[in-house]
């Protein structure tokens, strides 16, 4: 009986093991999963970025801000320029390139071919498509060297919390903890008039942000300048610079712009691609 018991016990803990060995690989594979949905995000995040969250925060503010909106009645095509440049303080420098192709269609539907530059000039970039799908109420990112798809639910709640974390992320490092600034004093907007760029007529304007003496242990101001020209007939920026001493240079520009519907196809993962479902 005893032996009998023994076995019996070393069963119902082997069992036991068994199952918690189970219930650990499941929360293990859930953590991985969600690690990959939230990475799925943040490219999709970085794409509407211009791929440089960290590099370009200053600058981009109000360019992320315009992509954000659903724009409809306003289709285009073009290539974009993203570059930033850092200066070292023994003159050395430090240079980024990032391109993109970009289409919208009539119902808002976008298309992003983001090309992402590697640390280490030598290697090829890497090559991901971000599809924002208002309509269908879904976004897409597409791995053209994997031929996979995966499928992001664009609820309300996902495009809020995007929103703001692209609003939290492109904040300028060493401000986001700052006193508010006193908009009167600190923050000046000029009107730079209009100007035809890439074929389309734009709206300049020019935003000098003054960081305060001792806000940041700053010994002088700091001074931050960004410029801006919009397009109203694509309801998007088609420049924008800014210049901040504390990361340096970063330009972007939009480049063979067409005007014109675009094709449905565009905003469709391929039929031979393996679509992955995000929760």
């Amino acid at each position: 009986m005893s032996h009998m018991y023994r076995t019996a016990t070393i069963s119902l803990l082997a069992t036991a093991f068994g199952l918690s060995c189970a219930a650990q690989t499941t929360i293990q594979q859930e953590k991985i999963a969600a690690e990959k949905h939230q990475n799925v995000e943040r490219e999709f995040l970085q794409a509407e970025s211009g791929g440089n969250l960290q590099e370009s925060k200053a600058g981009m503010m109000e360019l992320l801000e315009s992509r954000s909106k659903v724009v409809q009645g306003k289709p285009y095509a073009a290539e974009s320029q993203t570059d930033v440049v850092q200066t070292l303080i023994d003159g050395n420098r430090i240079v980024r390139h990032t391109s993109s192709k970009f289409f919208r269609d009539n119902s808002g539907r976008t298309r992003r071919e983001q090309t992402f530059s590697a640390i280490n000039s030598s290697i090829p970039g890497e090559t991901k498509i971000f599809i924002d799908d208002p309509v269908g109420n879904v976004a897409w990112v597409l791995d053209p060297g994997a031929h996979s798809a995966r499928k992001l639910v664009r609820s309300g709640k996902y495009m809020a919390e995007r929103n703001a974390q692209a609003r939290a992320e492109m904040e300028p490092v060493g401000l986001t903890k700052l006193p508010k600034l006193d908009e009167g004093r600190d923050i000046v907007r000029e009107q730079l008039g209009q100007k035809m760029i890439e074929g389309v007529l734009c709206s300049g304007t020019r935003d000098t942000i003054t960081i305060p003496a001792g806000q940041i242990g700053n010994e002088r101001p700091v001074v931050i300048v960004t410029e801006t020209w919009t397009s109203p007939a694509i309801g998007a920026v088609v420049q924008s610079s800014t210049t901040d001493p504390r990361f340096g240079q970063t330009t972007y520009q939009l480049s063979n712009l067409q005007l014109g519907e675009q094709q449905i196809a565009l905003f469709e993962p391929p039929a031979s691609y393996q679509i992955e479902a995000s929760r």
